[in-house]
């Protein structure tokens, strides 16, 4: 369910206080107008009501799209340990509605997120349709790639997301900086999922069984210098 509480915020610029609703947890089938909110990021905005300047307000939430049957939790692991047992009820043992879970005709995808640009990924990705552990392959191919061209120095992370026209792209940041962006080639993504349909990589155990799957996503990275090259300094 949705549910919400009444704060008080202190106004950043002139210290007036005024009346913020923070969102406990978050169901877009119950209220879907929270969805676009929460996608252009209105729904965590302040607008003080002495000067008008508006603010982000940072707070932990449970966000759950049942529609399409996932949820993410943004906070800290044991703000979701509190967001799923608020979920699956007081008293009822994780192992049981797990079970119960994985009895639905389409079974829900759990993750859990530290930091909203991750979280923002997340909503990208699913939005997309896609799988967010084979994205994950992809962005290690795009930042293998860039460490190869000798454009990375440490500390960088690449985060998927969709543009204002559509298209699907890897942006490669360190700290606030924007290093470069990759597109995200639909066909490569397809090749992800039919080599994890042959050798999933959850599913493996054996290290040299594991040894030639990194190997052959080390020679399928091969196929997107073209893309890495266009990246911008």
């Amino acid at each position: 369910m949705t549910n919400t509480k009444t704060v008080q915020v202190t106004c950043p610029s002139c210290h007036a206080q005024g009346e913020f609703t923070v969102y406990k947890s978050i169901n877009t089938k119950e209220s879907p107008a929270l969805k676009e909110k929460v996608r252009d990021g209105s729904l965590f905005q302040f607008s003080c009501p002495a000067c008008g300047a508006k603010t982000t307000v940072d707070y932990p939430f449970l966000y759950h799209q049942p529609e399409d049957h996932y949820m993410i939790n943004y906070g800290k692991l044991e703000d979701g340990a509190k967001a799923l047992e608020m979920l699956r009820g007081k008293g009822v043992a994780l192992k049981d509605w797990a079970a119960e879970m994985e009895k639905t005709t389409r079974p829900y995808v759990l993750r859990a997120v530290d930091d909203r640009l991750a979280f923002r990924e997340k909503l990208f990705i699913f939005d997309a349709g896609l799988d967010d552990r084979l994205v994950e392959i992809y962005k290690f191919m795009v930042c293998y790639q860039y460490a190869a061209a000798g454009k990375a120095q440490g500390g960088e992370h690449a985060y998927f997301y969709t543009d204002s026209k559509g298209h699907h792209r890897v942006q490669l940041v360190r700290g606030k900086e924007t290093l470069g962006l990759a597109d995200f080639p639909r066909k490569i993504y397809n090749q992800i999922v039919k080599k994890n349909k042959e050798a999933p990589l959850y599913k493996i155990s054996d290290p040299e069984e594991a040894k030639r799957y990194a190997i052959d996503i080390k020679e399928s990275a091969k196929s997107i210098q073209n893309v890495v090259a266009s990246l911008s300094d």
